[in-house]
């Protein structure tokens, strides 16, 4: 069930790589690792109903930057390597 109709400001990765100033690939990845992980739920969305089937919530991103920040920078530091 998709949560896109919740009022937020939903964007595909594509959108959402332009917006964050990162490559597409990377932001994929990263929503891609979200899902799996199941950490910040409020920001993505996955619905195979739906096009794109991955989403994220560019208001939720705002309004609690710093923890989007502090998961992006974890998983930035394990996939990057030493």
């Amino acid at each position: 069930m998709s949560k896109r109709n919740n009022g937020g400001d939903w964007t595909n990765t594509n959108q959402a790589a332009e917006w964050l100033g990162q490559p597409r690939s990377r932001v994929r990845a990263f929503a891609f690792h979200l899902r799996m992980e199941r950490k910040l739920p409020d920001a993505w969305d996955y619905d195979e109903t739906v096009r794109p089937k991955t989403a994220l919530d560019r208001q939720w991103i705002y309004s609690h930057w710093e923890d989007w920040a502090k998961t992006w920078t974890e998983w930035r530091s394990r996939v990057a390597g030493p």
